[in-house]
Parts: structure tokens; sequence; C-alpha cells
């Protein structure tokens, strides 16, 4: 009876340091880095844009939650408080655009771009805005630059 006792302590306290163990481990994993990650999709802005604006459900269905590299110009690049960027992708004469929050790692790329200069960024699809009067935007989040 008492080795029994004994191998059932063993027992727990093995689970119990592998739990802790794992904890900690999820508690501080970073996110993958989207320059060393595989692209689900290769496509331009004005491809991206007009899959969402023709059929939303198919373009969430086909896009939301996946890496994907666009190509486009930069229209504009903001920079909030904290330092982050956000470039938008697209034409000039369309209200509509790629909206891409940079990774923090990646902020000094950013900050190079000039608006006009084609680029290609890499990122994790989150969603469609669609707007009629401020016009639509696919965002991506955590986004790298991959060529400038």
């Amino acid at each position: 009876m008492k080795k029994n006792f004994k191998i059932i302590k063993v027992l727990v306290l093995l689970v119990a340091v592998l739990g802790a163990w794992f904890g900690y481990r999820e508690y501080n994993r970073k996110p993958a880095n989207m320059e060393s990650m595989k692209s689900d999709f290769l496509t331009t802005t004005a491809t991206l844009l007009g899959a969402f604006e023709e059929n939303e459900a198919q373009a969430n269905q086909q896009y939301l939650d996946k890496v994907v590299e666009v190509e486009g110009a930069v229209r504009a690049i903001n920079q909030d408080e904290a330092g982050l960027y956000t470039v938008m992708l697209g034409n000039d004469g369309s209200l509509s655009s790629v909206r891409c929050s940079v990774d923090g790692i990646f902020s000094a790329q950013a900050g190079d771009l000039q608006p006009g200069s084609s680029v290609t960024v890499r990122g994790v699809c989150a969603g469609f805005m669609a707007d009629s009067l401020l016009g639509s935007d696919v965002t991506l989040v955590r986004c790298t630059i991959l060529k400038k």
C-alpha cells in the first residue's frame, strides 16, 4: 500500500512540473516572424481589393487568417504615438486600399518607404471594412516589408 502511495506522489509531482513548464513556455511564446513565414497567397492590391469588393463572404473564406503577400504602390505611411507604422497600399485615384499594420520589429523598414514607391508586404489578413463614402479597406496585421 505504501509503495502505491509513493508512485502516485511521484506521478502527481511529475504532472505538476510538466504543467508548470508548459504554462511558462506558452506564456512567453512570441508570435511567428512574418519574414520567415511561407505565404498562402501572392497577389496585388487591385486583385485583393477586387476579391473583397466583388464577394466579401467568398473572399473571407479564401483569405481571412491566411498569410498574404501583396505587391502594390505605397499610398500613405502613418505613424501612431507608440511609433508603430501603418502602410496604405493602393492607387491614388481610388478610395480603397490595403492597410498594412507593420510589426514593431520592422518599423525601420516602414519608415524608409516613400509614397508612390512599389513595395511587397507580407502579413495576416484580418478582414475587410467597406464604406461607401470613405472607401473600402482590406486589413493585414503583423506585416513585414519584403521588397522596396
